[in-house]
This record gives structure tokens, C-alpha cells and sequence, in this order.
């Protein structure tokens, strides 16, 4: 086991050590690479640290995660630990969205939103990340607009409910921007 591995098994490692290590990995790529290659881990704790301290890192640096992004993509869908993959799909949100939805990851986050095997947070973030993906394209920001207004009256959990009003507003400002005819 690698000194990086040993300090994220500990138990109850402090936010404060998340954040050095992750202060660390930023700076330097080969321990950046082994925080990567960490967060896949077979023992849950070295896992969910690594991944902790990787969305601290996206947090100020997302552009990082760029060569990263398909393997991150299919480790958060993949992800059967709810907090590693809440984190993963977190790094996912503060990346930036490329011109062309990845359809896989699409089709992910909008079966999240009503997944009871997702956590309420993945669910969120899932909202967001979908509503991002489709604002740039009008038919999918359409489609997306529908399937968010498909379950008005159901009951949402409260965190759910907000990234679904959140979405709503942003889609209908796409809309309207791109609906304004413009001056020359």
C-alpha cells in the first residue's frame, strides 16, 4: 500500500487532511494520476477519500479532470457506493460541457432523476448535469423541459425539487435568449 493509500484508509480522516492532500495532488500530476487510480479502490474508505479529495480539487481546478473525463463518466455510472459516486458525479458537474452531449451520460442522469437507487444528491446533480448538456440544443433542451415537467405533481425530495426549478428557470432563459431577435 502506497503512502497515499495508508493516509486516506484511515478512518475519520479530517476534512483538513482531505483538503492537504488534495492542495498536493493539484500541484503535482503523478500524485494527482494515483489519487485517480484511488478513487476506484476496493476498500471503501481509500475510495471515498480519494474521491473526496479529487472534488475538492475540482472545486478550483476542473479543467484537470479534462483527460480524465470518460473514464470519471463511466466509473460515476458505474458506481454502486452512493458517496463516491455523489462525488464523482459532482467533478462531472464542474467540468465544462462540451458542444456535443455524451449520449451514455445523458441517458444516465435522466434515468437518475427518478432513480430510487440513486442517492437524493446524485439525483440533483443528475438534473443539473442533464440541463447543462441540453441547453446549448433546443430540441433536447425541449425534451429535457418536458420530462421535468412530467412529474409536477409528484412528491420530490426537497433537494431534487430545487434542482428541478433551478433547471426549469435555466432552460426557459435559453429559451428566451435564444427566441430574442437579434439587433445588428
Amino acid at each position: 500500500m502506497t503512502a497515499l493509500a495508508e493516509a486516506l484508509a484511515r478512518a475519520g480522516t479530517p476534512r483538513r487532511d482531505i483538503d492537504r492532500i488534495a492542495v498536493r495532488a493539484e500541484e503535482d500530476p503523478k500524485l494527482f494520476a494515483e489519487l485517480a487510480t484511488l478513487a476506484a479502490d476496493g476498500d471503501k474508505t481509500v475510495a471515498w477519500h480519494a474521491a473526496w479529495a479529487l472534488e475538492r480539487i475540482a472545486r478550483r481546478r476542473p479543467e484537470l479532470f479534462e483527460p480524465l473525463r470518460d473514464g470519471i463518466i463511466r466509473r460515476a455510472m458505474e458506481e454502486t457506493r452512493q458517496g463516491v459516486q455523489r462525488l464523482l458525479l459532482s467533478i462531472i458537474a464542474r467540468m465544462e460541457t462540451p458542444a456535443e452531449p455524451d449520449g451514455d451520460l445523458l441517458d444516465f442522469c435522466l434515468d437518475g432523476i427518478r432513480s430510487p437507487r440513486l442517492s437524493i444528491a446524485a439525483r440533483a446533480l443528475c438534473i443539473g448535469i442533464a440541463c447543462r448538456m441540453c441547453r446549448r440544443h433546443a430540441p433536447l433542451a425541449n425534451e429535457m423541459r418536458l420530462y421535468l415537467e412530467y412529474g409536477d405533481g409528484e412528491e420530490l425530495p426537497a433537494a431534487v425539487a430545487t434542482a428541478r426549478r433551478n433547471a426549469l428557470r435555466t432552460l426557459e432563459r435559453y429559451a428566451a435568449a435564444k427566441a430574442k431577435p437579434s439587433r445588428k
